[in-house]
């Protein structure tokens, strides 16, 4: 009898509450439903565009009963409605929908990530008009269930409505709101003409919202907790796009999920909690609600995806075309002079050369405090004819040895009163002759000797010794210079004279030091086969991942133009990498004819080969070569799924294409002192595992622990390139650099080396204010700022080189000439290209995704592939440059080729 009682009051209660509800959507009739004294389930007929407001309570259900008919050729789907102000997290409506092949249900108030629960939820029910094929006009019965636990009667409200336009038009757009509670979806089928097409939304909103393309089939998750269990998703805030095959999905059909995230944490990276607010405050929903734009529009053709891979390896091809034709005709020319007898002959070239072996030279002063220069070619000339040791000659005319004969003490005395040439003076000196040695100022070739010496005995294939600077004793080859006690004296002598020339810098012996440049090459091959097949396992994993599991946040690409092929999402991304393999591979082949060319002159007892112009060292272009390669090989790796996990896949060897472009410099004038492939290499690893402890633990304390090394390394250099490899770092620095500050600072006007002096203040000045840049303002992107420090030093030494040429007298010939002003264009096109930035991995996939834009070559290349072929082409050419840089300094004596 109690039961009877509660039961009506119950009712009564319900009953009267919904009478005085209020509430009636625009567009749609409203219907009370009264429940009968005593009955628990009812079940109600019910119409489209019509609300039902009702109540339940514990052991009470209603149940909506929805018909309508089939439509293959039009599908349609139902959206339903729900609102209750009155149900609660311990109290919650429970609503469950039966259609003839699934069930969906779910609770209000609902609760999203258990922070905050809506009271007013509308769900999309899956559209059995996709499912069941070949049916038309077949009625369809829709049951929507509704029911509580509480002892109280709950209201509710409910409506449900046919959505005609459920279906998405190629090219045509559809605007809708969503929100938490209120996801969308609609459906698209390719036309029988499109094999690809490109899945674009947008929204004027920052709100964070999840984008799916799910299969056709039920369920469809659509909602925060499940839009990630099927399908291909993104997280975006303003735009987003994902480029889908046909073979993707059946039949080329899917649904395009959109809802809004309950926070935008999973958007911005940053955590922020909801605070719960009064279900009936709508302001508050409303401030989670987001409009979103679809549009599903072609991809590029067959034809077009073709052409646009056809014409990217065409315009490397025309590089190799070019580059054999202007050889081709070089070989031409050079087979017409020696058949018209223009060419000298070997015999002539080698009696050219025996003037200098004996002809008298100026030589500058071998102390390094600055004094006047003095002569003393009779002493030198005497040490290396007798085969003295350096160490026992007294430089400032003081008594040699015990030793030294009374003739020879003579000969040492300083003459003070000839005057000397500056070699590094700005203006007009005259250039000193010397008997034999031919004018160095003709650009294509060696000259005609007037009157040339009879040519030798046929039997006798010997030549005249090489120049002095090879006529040094044994103490002189680089396996036994280095390991005497005296060999540091000698470098002394050498090293630390007031101005140095190359026959100063290129006394080991040639064979020697060929092998040991030719360790950067080698070495460099074998870093990149082990650096290689891990990287390429990863990202295919990386690659499988995605495609397994179809979130697309795991890959930073530019959405907006990514060109799938296969398995890979990005291909396009990838293959603009074609450019540096093409182009690296026509560098090692440019390289390899110059080395064959010059040991077939060396093997032809070529004395402008063997001792004349710069000395001839390939290894470190080989390793050039090899470097940009490989940068094309990892940068492509590093495209196939770009993200902050592998990011120093595209920048390792561009810090190694940088060091190696400054040794290769340096070691152009200092053959003897550039480092051994060991100790670079290690310096290069050390600098690109601080990169990686940058991006990674890029704290403020990183940052200054940083700045001092840095500034303590750039000390170091300083100190070496200006002593040339003479300072020591020991426990007698200290003492040193309080000599070198009293006699050096205050007592002497001018620095003892000016112009590597003001190389390395300007490089200083430089670094320094780099280091104060990163400590200051610790820029995101760590590695960029690592491999720009690279470039900046690259380029202050490369500017210094060409100035300093200029200014001893040399020149640049017009090739090379040509050769800058390309490469200058090019680098300025590709940094443009680059600082337009289409990805970042600093940021979230979602904040990334606001720079991403359209294809603007060929509908097919981004911004960043044009930068992949444009800096291709610029490091090719700037190698070229290098090449090229002393080809004027071919038939000049390296006594008289300044070091700097």
């Amino acid at each position: 009898m109690a039961t009877s009682v509660v039961l009506v009051v119950a009712i009564l209660t319900a009953t009267s509450t919904v009478e005085a509800s209020g509430d009636v959507s625009s567009g749609a009739r409203s219907t009370r439903v009264r429940r009968q004294t005593g009955e628990l389930r009812q079940e109600i007929p019910a119409q489209f565009n019509q609300i039902y407001q009702g109540s339940v309570f514990n052991g009470t259900e209603d149940i909506y009963r929805y018909s309508y008919m089939q439509n293959e050729s039009s599908p349609r789907a139902i959206r339903v409605e729900v609102k209750s102000q009155g149900a609660s997290e311990d109290y919650p409506l429970l609503f469950v929908v039966r259609q003839q092949r699934g069930i969906l249900s779910w609770q209000v108030p609902l609760m999203i990530r258990g922070i905050y629960g809506y009271d007013k939820v509308s769900r999309t029910l899956c559209p059995m008009d996709h499912l069941q094929t070949g049916v038309k006009d077949e009625r369809e019965t829709v049951y929507l269930e509704v029911s509580a636990a509480s002892p109280a009667a709950l209201n509710y409200r409910v409506n449900a409505t046919i959505l005609t336009d459920f279906s998405l038009s190629t090219g045509q757009s559809r605007n809708f709101l969503v929100s938490p509670s209120q996801p969308q979806y609609y459906a698209y089928k390719m036309p029988p003409d499109l094999d690809m097409v490109v899945v674009k939304v947008s929204s004027p909103s920052n709100l964070c919202a999840v984008f799916s393309l799910q299969p056709i089939k039920c369920p469809v998750y659509d909602l925060d907790r499940n839009i990630e269990f099927v399908g291909i998703y993104q997280t975006f805030m303003k735009k987003a796009a994902i480029t889908v095959q046909k073979s993707y999905f059946p039949n080329g059909e899917f649904y395009v999920v959109v809802v809004v995230k309950a926070t935008d944490s999973d958007c911005t990276g940053e955590m922020e909690t909801i605070q719960p607010a009064n279900p009936s405050d709508e302001a508050f929903e409303m401030r989670r609600v987001k409009e979103v734009t679809v549009v599903v529009g072609p991809s590029i053709t067959d034809s077009q995806y073709v052409t646009a891979v056809f014409v990217g390896i065409l315009v490397f091809v025309l590089f190799y075309v070019v580059t054999f034709m202007v050889l081709f005709i070089q070989w031409i020319r050079q087979r017409n002079a020696e058949l018209e007898g223009l060419a000298p002959r070997p015999e002539e070239q080698a009696t050219n050369a025996e003037a200098p072996i004996n002809a008298q030279r100026t030589e500058p002063n071998y102390g390094a405090t600055g004094w006047d220069r003095v002569k003393m070619p009779s002493v030198l000339d005497s040490a290396f004819t007798d085969g003295l040791s350096l160490n026992h000659i007294t430089i400032l005319g003081k008594k040699l040895s015990k030793n030294t004969s009374p003739s020879t003490e003579k000969e040492a005395n300083i003459s003070t009163n000839k005057p000397t040439t500056d070699p590094y003076s700005m203006g007009e000196q005259p250039i000193e002759t010397k008997p034999g040695i031919p004018p160095t100022d003709q650009p294509n070739g060696p000259p005609m000797p007037t009157n040339p010496p009879p040519p030798r005995p046929a039997q006798s294939k010997s030549y005249p010794k090489p120049p002095m600077v090879h006529t040094l004793s044994d103490s002189s080859m680089e396996d036994d210079i280095d390991m005497l006690d005296d060999a540091d004296e000698d470098k002394d002598i050498y090293r630390t004279k007031t101005f140095l020339y190359v026959a100063d810098l290129a006394r080991k012996d040639h064979r020697h030091l060929s092998q040991k440049y030719n360790l950067y090459s080698w070495n460099l091959l074998t870093i990149s086969v082990f650096y290689a097949l891990p990287v390429i396992q990863l990202v295919i994993t990386y690659q499988k991942m995605l495609n397994t599991t179809g979130n697309e946040d795991i890959c930073y690409y530019n959405f907006f133009c990514a060109q799938p092929a296969g398995d890979l999402t990005a291909f396009n991304n990838v293959y603009s990498n074609i450019g540096y393999i093409m182009l690296g591979v026509l560098i090692l082949i440019l390289v390899y004819r110059r080395d064959y060319t010059h040991q077939k002159k060396v093997d032809a007892g070529d004395r402008y080969a063997i001792d004349y112009g710069i000395p001839k060292h390939f290894g470190l272009f080989y390793a050039i070569g090899i470097a940009l390669v490989m940068e094309g090989v990892m940068s492509g790796c590093y495209h196939v799924c770009p993200n902050y996990s592998n990011f120093q896949f595209d920048t390792s060897f561009m810090y190694i294409i940088g060091g190696l472009g400054m040794l290769k410099l340096y070691q152009t004038r200092h053959p003897d002192i550039n480092a051994n492939a060991y100790a670079a290499y290690a310096s290069l690893a050390i600098v690109i595992f601080v990169a990686v402890i940058g991006v990674v633990f890029g704290t403020p304390y990183f940052w200054a622990i940083f700045t001092v090394v840095y500034v303590l390394a750039i000390l170091a250099l300083t100190a070496q390139v200006y002593y040339m490899g003479r300072w020591r770092l020991d426990m007698g620095i200290f003492h040193r650099m309080y000599l070198l500050i009293r006699t050096d600072c205050l007592q002497c006007s001018k620095p003892m080396y000016w112009d590597r002096f003001v190389l390395l203040l300007v490089g200083n000045i430089i670094n320094w204010s780099l280091a104060l840049f990163g400590a200051v303002g610790q820029p995101d992107d760590f590695a960029s700022f690592m491999l720009a420090i690279f470039i900046i030093n690259f380029l202050l030494y490369f500017v210094f080189y060409i100035v300093m040429k200029l200014r001893s007298g040399e020149r640049i010939l017009w090739v090379t000439v040509g050769l800058i002003i390309i490469t200058l264009i090019c680098w300025t096109l590709a940094l443009s290209f680059f600082f337009k930035g289409v990805t970042t991995w600093e940021k979230t996939p979602a904040q990334s995704r606001l720079d991403n834009k359209a294809c603007v070559l060929m509908g097919f290349y981004d911004d960043h592939d044009i930068w992949h072929f444009m800096s291709a082409i610029s490091m090719f050419c700037s190698f070229l440059v290098l090449l090229m840089l002393d080809d004027d300094l071919d038939y000049t004596p390296r006594d008289k080729i300044p070091v700097f």
